[in-house]
């Protein structure tokens, strides 16, 4: 019973370990894409089929946003980032593809999607820096990447309230993007236990575009979480509840080692159950000897 307890002990922190260096990914496009989400990916997997479908040049902006040292923790309430949330649910109705990868194992290389884009789709780059809260006022037509840095966030109590704060950050970008033009968000994570990740993990490109005006971003979002109703404030969104653990085959292989368990059963029992007499292994000479007397 012991032996068996460790096992389960060491089964649990090998899990654990395994979900250490993995962040998540959310993908959301007002165009129509062929996107399937799923629990776990690497990251070199990821990156072909975002570079697949981003090949097609499908949208006039990409907004390619990197946020380093994150786990899938941080999104585990929708206060965390209740704009990104709405993207990712359907409630923004412009939204028409979305996908989300709860576990990247592996980083994904972020100037290869922007070399796709640059060299597919002809985009240009514009580049804001999420630390300073600056942006442009406008941006030019596309195709065009809006390449968005966020910095590392940081491990104390304002770890939540920056993620909110960056989270507001880029939803007024997206808003500057012109009215009745397609784009794409490609949200991009990656754990603070990669050395990479401690700093600034790519540099922007030297000779991207940058406006020459700009915004200062001063603006309180935490007041957008508790202004929301009483219900969503009570309830709780985890990346996990769009996925579906206990699906048919799971049933169909549970029940099926059920009845073979019962049938296993049934048989050793009844093999235990059966009594033999030490007699009916000894040999009858009852036959041969009134064979013997006639």
């Amino acid at each position: 019973m012991h032996l068996s307890r460790f096992g389960l002990l060491a089964l649990g922190a090998a899990a654990v370990d395994a979900f250490r260096d993995t962040s998540p990914f959310f993908f959301a496009s007002t165009s129509e894409l062929l996107a399937n989400s799923a629990y776990i990916k690497t990251g070199a997997s990821l990156l072909h089929d975002v570079s697949t479908s981003l090949s097609t040049c499908p949208s006039d902006y990409y907004v390619v946003v990197h946020q380093p040292g994150v786990h899938s923790t941080d999104f585990a309430t929708r206060k965390s980032a209740p704009r990104l949330g709405a993207k990712m649910l359907g409630k923004d109705k412009s939204i028409r593809s979305q996908m989300s990868v709860n576990e990247v194992a592996g980083l994904m290389d972020i100037k290869e999607i922007k070399s796709v884009l640059t060299e597919k789709c002809k985009a240009q780059t514009t580049s804001i820096d999420g630390s300073t809260g600056e942006y442009p006022s406008s941006f030019e037509s596309g195709p065009r990447i809006i390449d968005i840095e966020f910095p590392v966030l940081p491990l104390g109590s304002d770890r939540a309230s920056q993620l909110s704060d960056n989270d507001g950050l880029l939803s007024d970008i997206i808003e500057r993007i012109p009215s009745g033009f397609k784009y794409t968000l490609l949200y991009i994570t990656s754990p603070r236990e990669f050395p990479e990740t401690d700093s600034v993990v790519y540099k922007s490109d030297s000779g991207s575009y940058q406006d020459s005006i700009h915004m200062d971003l001063k603006r309180d979002y935490s007041s957008y979480s508790s202004d929301s109703s009483d219900s969503d404030s009570d309830r709780k969104t985890s990346l996990f509840d769009e996925y579906q653990y206990f699906t048919p085959g799971i049933f169909m292989g549970l029940m099926a080692t059920f009845i073979f368990i019962v049938i296993l059963y049934v048989g050793v029992t009844a093999l235990g159950s059966l009594q033999v007499p030490y007699a009916a292994f000894e040999k009858d000479t009852s036959a041969a000897v009134q064979k013997k007397s006639q």
